[in-house]
Parts: C-alpha cells; sequence; structure tokens
C-alpha cells in the first residue's frame, strides 16, 4: 500500500511530523472532488473502474491554503525518529523492539524526561549503563540531545518525494 504526498498550495508539505500523506483512495477521492492538482503519479501502478484508468497519485497539491504548522511532540517515536534508530553510544542500527531510552543524567541523579536528556540505547548498553552518569560508565554521546525546532523534518519519505521536501 503505497501514499500521497499531499503539499499545501505553497508547494510545501502541510505538515512534517508526521509527514502529510494520505491513502491513494483518498487521494483519488480528493482529485475528482477538485480539491487537489495531481504533480506526480507512480509510473507502474493503475487502478481501474469500468469505464477508467487513472495511474495512482504520487505527490498533490491542495488548491487551498492550510495553516497547520505544529510543535514536534514529544514521544518515543520522535525520540527514536531524531536519532534515526541508532543507540547514540555504540553507533550501531537497531529495531524498534531492540532499542530503549537512556536518560543522559539518571533520574535517580536529578535528571529529567526531556529532548536534552533522552537519547536513543540499545538494551544491552543501557543495562550496563544504568544509573551511572556518563563519566561513570566511561560512555560517550555520539550527539547531544536536542529538541527539534517546530516544523522538524525527520527524513522519513520516499526517494521520489525528495525534491518536494528537501527545500523545508
Amino acid at each position: 500500500m503505497s501514499h500521497t504526498l499531499l503539499l499545501n498550495k505553497d508547494y510545501n508539505p502541510i505538515s512534517v511530523l508526521p509527514l502529510s500523506v494520505i491513502n491513494w483512495q483518498h487521494s483519488i477521492k480528493l482529485m475528482f472532488l477538485g480539491r487537489i492538482q495531481v504533480l506526480e503519479t507512480y509510473n507502474d501502478w493503475h487502478v481501474r473502474s469500468e469505464k477508467l484508468t487513472l495511474n495512482v497519485p504520487s505527490v498533490a497539491v491542495t488548491n487551498e491554503y492550510f495553516n497547520l504548522r505544529r510543535k514536534v511532540r514529544f514521544s518515543r517515536h520522535n525520540i527514536y525518529l531524531r536519532d534515526l534508530y541508532q543507540c547514540q553510544y555504540c553507533e550501531d542500527t537497531f529495531d524498534f523492539k531492540d532499542l530503549t531510552i537512556d536518560h543522559v543524567i539518571p533520574r535517580s541523579k536529578g535528571g529529567n524526561s526531556t529532548w536534552e536528556n533522552l537519547v536513543t540505547c540499545d538494551r544491552l548498553t543501557n543495562s550496563n549503563k544504568g544509573s551511572k552518569t556518563l563519566a561513570e560508565a566511561k560512555l560517550r554521546l555520539k550527539y547531544k540531545p536536542y529538541r527539534p525546532r517546530d516544523g522538524y523534518q525527520f527524513n522519513l519519505y520516499k526517494e521520489e518525494w525528495h525534491s518536494f521536501v528537501a527545500n523545508m
């Protein structure tokens, strides 16, 4: 199942987290209602009815402007996205189920659950670190954790959408 990237009237994504995508059936419905214009289609994917054959839209732009700038929501999933599913200590990439969230400054030592104090960590490293500080555990962070700015764009889009979301 593929999706259609939905751009605002100014040719920017309506939202970036989550990226403004709609399912292909909804995009065809909006196209027939005259609410979007199709910019690109999937070349190798057609849908057919009794009297009509259509290429499925890949990228579409709305006919009206929507102002939906939002703050990036603080969540486990978004921390994983920010850190690109990599352990911030050993720099290996893991599946969602093999990652945990680590407090850089442990809660037992006054650390809070904030963007700036949480990083992704594999289960073994997190278990070994326990409630130690980085110095005590002799670990180093790959990147300093940060709060994504409003409208932050995680690189989770399809390659064919790159030209539409790269300028944000």
